[in-house]
């Protein structure tokens, strides 16, 4: 019984899959699909070895809203192999919105649950600024989810490997010495790291002309003391009596030495680290670590911040002097 229950189970993925809605463009495939409870609405996440597509809309009607993603790059959450339900998403980004897209099914435990046919389930998770506005249903016998193979053999066989530690993919990045270094309070950072792109903390404001002139930022000090600050795509650097005492950085082009950017997957910035720092879950989205302390009193006090977005990517990294 139990051979012929593991090929009616084989064949469930198989039988799911073949259920999709051909709505999908020209040499797509589907991820899944269904229609929504109690809308007159439909969903198609659809996919080839380069892009991922969401469309969303009325039910065989012109979509009213269509997004892609590189598949590579698209956030998609494989199954995580646990209980009885199998289910993945994929999660669409567009100004501040997402759309995670989920579909799948409840495993057969016996021949009995086989014969009653499959269980399907869906959903579209509609979130702002990663805070949940909605969640829509799918109907079940509407729902398509061929599990197996599709974007997760192409996200592998790009390099990529997904880490369920900070559930994200994490590619190829060089990794040497972690320079996240152990001690009793979770971590410190290597004072050479708080770099972006070759501008690093204590820099004298005069050796960085080609990247500006410094203006004052209207931000104030307790003391009284304004801020200067200069301005670049994607970096703003803050000035005090001629030195640098703040960095932040936006864009992927200004990197630190070791690698780390914006950009890169939370599961990438642990790689590099090491580990996740002052005692962070690894799927939070703050990574707050102090320089080490060995060197100058200033030095002792700088203060790394790596935020990541709502797609689980760095969306900015900050280099603080917390006494100017």
């Amino acid at each position: 019984m139990g051979q012929k229950l593991t090929v009616c189970l084989a064949s469930y993925g198989i039988l799911l899959g073949t259920m999709a809605f051909a709505n999908c463009p020209a040499g797509q495939e589907p991820f899944t699909s269904c229609q929504i409870e109690g809308r007159g609405t439909e969903v198609h996440v659809c996919f080839d070895d380069q892009i991922a597509t969401y469309r969303y809309g009325p039910i065989s009607g012109t979509p009213d809203l269509v997004l892609s993603d590189a598949v590579t790059h698209v956030d998609y959450e494989p199954w995580s192999g646990l209980g009885k339900a199998i289910s993945e998403t994929v999660t669409f980004y567009n100004d501040g919105f997402s759309y995670e897209v989920g579909g799948g099914f409840d495993r057969p435990f016996s021949e009995e649950e086989m014969e009653l046919g499959p269980r399907r389930f869906g959903w579209i998770e509609v979130a702002q600024n990663g805070q949940s506005l909605n969640r829509l249903q799918c109907i079940p016998d509407t729902v398509s989810y061929g599990f197996g193979g599709g974007i997760h053999d192409i996200k592998v066989a790009a390099g990529l490997n997904w880490d369920d530690y900070s559930k994200t993919w994490v590619g190829d990045v060089v990794t040497q010495a972690p320079i996240l270094l152990s001690d009793d309070e979770g971590g410190c950072l290597l004072a050479s790291e708080l770099m972006l792109g070759g501008v690093a903390m204590g820099d004298r404001a005069a050796t960085l002309h080609k990247l500006g002139s410094p203006e004052a930022s209207g931000v104030f000090l307790p003391d009284g003391r304004e801020i200067d600050r200069m301005t670049a795509i994607g970096l703003d650097i803050d000035i005090l009596n001629g030195l640098v005492i703040g960095i932040t950085a936006t864009d992927q082009m200004w990197d630190m030495p070791s690698g780390l950017r914006v950009g890169l997957t939370r599961g990438e910035v642990i790689a590099i680290l090491g580990r996740a720092p002052s005692g962070a879950a690894p799927d939070a989205d703050i990574f707050n670590a102090l320089v080490c302390s060995e060197g100058p009193q200033d030095i002792a006090n700088w203060h790394a911040v790596i935020v990541f977005g709502p797609d689980k990517r760095v969306e900015s990294i900050s280099f603080i002097s917390l006494a100017p």
